[in-house]
């Protein structure tokens, strides 16, 4: 076996081949055991998207709640900083 540093290894592929297949038996099925329906899973799965997505846009707006606690975090700050460099 030739071991090259300069080089990748080629990617080994994954060949098999089924002997039986029962196309009954491969359907896929719900986590409640009924048939799977795209329809359904499809307006799951956006509602899903929509919840997370809105979520995500309230997070991402920058309050004014924040930027009054921030402001008043550093006056308090300068406040000590002031009153301890004067003794």
């Amino acid at each position: 076996m030739a071991f090259n540093w300069t080089e990748r290894p080629e990617k080994r592929e994954f060949r098999y081949k089924r002997r039986f297949y029962q196309a009954e038996e491969d359907k896929p099925v719900d986590k409640s055991g009924e048939d799977f329906d795209p329809d359904k899973f499809a307006d799951r799965l956006h509602r899903s998207w929509s919840s997370k997505r809105m979520s995500q846009q309230d997070r991402n707006k920058f309050p004014l709640k924040t930027v009054i606690w921030l402001m008043f975090i550093v006056v308090v700050l300068v406040f000590f900083f002031i009153k301890f460099m004067d003794k």
